[in-house]
Parts: C-alpha cells; structure tokens; sequence
C-alpha cells in the first residue's frame, strides 16, 4: 500500500491509522500519570531526586522529537516508505523499555535505585519517540484536504484516548485492585511489575496493527539540498503560525501537566479515593474527550480552528479548576460523603470536553503549517514540524514535573507517612490551579499569532500543486 495524499482516505486506511494511536498513548500516559508518585511513593526517592529524573527524561525525550522527525522525513525505503520501519523498532522497543522500567524494586539502594530509574526510563523514552514522531507524521501524508485530516485527527484522537482509557481505567481495574492488606492499592509495590507487562502487551499489539494496515509514505521530499537540522528549525519557527501553536503547546503543558502529574497524589491523599474509584475518574475524562470528537469535527469544518481551540480551552479551564475549587477551595462540595465520586466526576467530565479539542484539533493545525512552511522553503518536512510540536508538548510535561516535585516538597509532602496533613492535602488539590489560571490569558492571547484560516490553506494548496508542478 502507498500513501496518495490527493484522494479520499479510505476509511480502513483511517481506522488502522487511529487504532496505531494507542501504542503511543498506553505508554505515554501511564508514565505521564503515575512514574511520579511510583518514584516518590513506591521506591521512595525524595520529591526533588524524582522530579529531575523525570525532568532529565523528559527533556531528553523533547530533544529527540525534531531530530526523529527530520530523519524519517528524508527515509525512503522501498519496503517501509518514510515512516513504517520507525513504527516497528519503535514500538518493540517501548514495550521491553515498560518492562524495565516499572521492575524496579523498592529494595534497592538508593543511588542504584536512582540509576536504574534514569537509564530505563531513558531507553523506554527514546522508543516511545521513535515510534511516535513518526506515527504522528504519517497523518499529514494520508491527505492534504483539510476535511479528511480533521477526520484522520479524530480516529487518532479517539483510539489515542481508548489508549488513554487503556492506561488509566485499565490499570484500575486490571491491576490495582483493593486488597486487605492494600485498600488503596496504588499503594502495593507488587504491582508494578505488572503493569510494565501490561503495557509491554498493549504496545507490540497495536503498534503491529498500525504497522500492517496503514499505507507505506513513499512521497519524496522536493528539496534536493542536505540542510542542517537547525537550518530546518529555524526555517520551521519562522512559520508564524507554527510558532504560536508551539508555543502554545509548551505553555499548555507546563501547567496541565502538572496537575496531571499530581492526580494520583490527590486522588489518593485529598480525595482518598482507592483504584477502581481513580478509574471511574479517569473514564468520565477520558469518555467525554472521546464522545467529544465528532463535536469538534464537525464544529472544527464550520469554523476556524484557532477559534475552537480558544473554546476547548475555555471548558478545560472550568473543569480542571472547577474541580478541586468547587471541593477543597470553597467547599462547596463534600469530600468523603456518598456523592464526592459523583460530583467529580461531573467536574472531570467537563474536563474531558475541553481535552477532547487538544487531541485532534493541534495536530490538524500542525499539517496545515507544514503545507505553508513548504510552499516558502520548498522542504516538505512534515516528520520536523510533528517533532517541533511533540518538542515542545515534552518539554513543557518536563517544566511541569520539575514544578511538582518542587511543590511536593514545598507544601510539606512526605511519602512515609499514610495520611497527610491537612495543610499538604488542601495545597495538593488548589496549589497547580493558580499556575492555570495566571498563564491562561497568555495562551489565548498567543493563539491569535496563528494566522491560518480556511481561505489561506484553500490557497496554499492550490500555490502547492502550481510550485510541485
């Protein structure tokens, strides 16, 4: 099979494309989600230790996006196209990596404990990468009608949430399960094994599938010349448009992504809830975000998608901040009483419409400035601007843990001890909001950068195929 990007995508095509999202996002959100509390709670490595592994890790893992991409943008091999011998290596790679990682013991000494956790999640990291850049780059080669990548992005974006889904409720269910001796047993160090086989499990399968029924990307690349990596970035980020959406995912993530990566602490210390009840949550933001994407299609075809992106904001704003404000700031709602796992799941639901725009909206932004960047560098480099954005997206989630180690240990966080003070508990839910609410009029005002317009693609399309020609 071989990519034509001027006609309609079939929709198997589109179905073995999206259903690859989840190898990516099975990892990636188990890691996102729990690696901290895993480290600090479970192996017991102080807050600071933890959040500069992390950090390290995650900026490493930005680092290599731009430079994965550039490479498979210039593959072209007569079996695997650009793209498909990433998703191979890539997805194998991930799950050995999952295995490694989350073996760990508790019992090691520290600074062995410390070194495994780095070179692990390192490795686990660089594969997660190898095969992502270029899954996500994949997308901007099926099609170049605006229609059909919207609909491409919200397959990916669906079957990345059921991998979300998969990460989230999955392991809930599956794996933390309440015991006598462990009632909250995210708590339990024998199971975390487990859930490095879990993940091992979920990646090989779907990476496979992505691997076989998506179309092999044999385009060629226009340019003739062999520029260097940062020529290639520099030309890319003086894309107005792309600039904005970069920055823009760099400044969302710092502060999403650290009220994400303190969740578990949260959940477990604030609102003592136990795995199955986390998974309920995780289902209500996660179910919303899916059932939310034919809604942004179909708005995303009717207006533009600056505009749609400012409005998932808005709603993502009111149900991350709502949440923990409605319960903790202003108490408004009990915690501890029969309807606590209700009303945040309501919150959180809300939550998950406005994260439903992130997931698919970006990345069509993204192709179109690939397009834009092309007619004026004559580069078709869509493998760079996918790892630009990705770039930016992990070095904003490595900001964010290095803040929530620092505020872990800031608000008086001490994993020895089975309850936390009343001051920690009430710090731990309100404190990451206000990094929110203060960067929020930045984003929008940054997003207005971001230039391109239904009109401006149409005919930057029609400048593409006059230049090719």
């Amino acid at each position: 099979m071989q990519v034509n990007s001027e006609a309609k995508v079939k929709t198997w095509h589109k179905l073995g494309y999206g259903v690859g999202a989840i190898a990516y996002a099975t990892p990636y959100t188990i890691m996102a989600g729990s690696f901290l509390f895993f480290v600090t709670t479970i192996l017991q490595v102080s807050p600071i230790i933890a959040g500069i592994i992390v950090a390290i890790s995650v900026f490493w893992d930005a680092v290599t996006d731009p430079w994965i991409g550039a490479i498979s943008d210039r593959a072209n091999s007569k079996r695997f196209g650009r793209r498909h011998q990433f998703l191979l290596i890539g997805g194998i790679g991930t799950a050995l990596g999952s295995i490694c990682l989350w073996s760990i013991s508790p019992d090691m000494a520290l600074t062995m404990k410390v070194l495994m956790l780095l070179a692990a999640v390192l490795f686990a990291k660089t594969m997660n990468t190898l095969y992502g850049t270029p899954y996500f780059a994949l997308s901007g080669s099926l099609s170049n009608d605006n229609n059909e990548r919207t609909a491409i992005q919200g397959y990916r974006a669906s079957f990345h949430l059921v991998g979300m889904l998969f990460a989230i409720v999955g392991t809930q269910i599956l794996i933390f399960r309440p015991s006598e001796a462990f009632p909250r047993s995210q708590l339990d160090p024998a199971n975390y094994p487990k859930v490095g086989v879990f993940i091992a499990v979920i990646t090989i399968i779907f990476a496979l599938v992505a691997y076989f029924a998506t179309p092999k990307d044999h385009q060629v690349n226009p340019s003739t010349t062999r520029k260097s990596m940062w020529s290639l970035i520099r030309e890319s980020l003086k894309n107005k448009s792309f600039r904005a959406i970069v920055l823009v995912i760099f400044l969302i993530e710092i502060v999403f992504q650290s009220i994400i990566s303190l969740g578990t602490h949260v959940n477990t210390f604030t609102y003592h809830l136990n795995g199955p009840q986390m998974g309920i949550l995780g289902l209500s933001l996660l179910g919303m975000s899916i059932l939310s994407q034919p809604i942004w299609v179909f708005l995303c075809r009717r207006f533009e998608l600056r505009n749609m992106l400012i409005l998932g904001f808005i709603i993502g704003l009111a149900g991350f901040v709502g949440m923990p404000w409605a319960h903790v700031g202003f108490e408004i709602f009990p915690i501890d009483a029969d309807s606590t796992l209700m009303t945040l799941a309501i919150f959180s639901g809300i939550a998950g419409i406005g994260n439903g725009a992130f997931m698919s909206i970006p990345f069509t932004m993204v192709a179109e400035a690939a397009d834009v960047g092309e007619l004026d560098t004559h580069e078709r480099q869509e493998g760079l601007y996918f790892g630009m954005y990705t770039f930016a997206y992990k070095a904003g989630i490595a900001v964010s843990v290095l803040l929530a180690g620092v505020l872990l240990k800031v608000i008086g966080f001490d994993a020895s001890l089975p309850a936390q003070t009343p001051s920690t508990s009430y710090h731990l839910a309100i404190a990451p909001t206000w990094f929110l609410i203060v960067i929020a009029p930045v984003i929008i005002w940054v997003l207005q950068s971001y230039t391109i317009n239904h009109a401006t693609h149409a005919k930057a399309l029609t400048d593409l195929k006059a230049q090719r020609a």
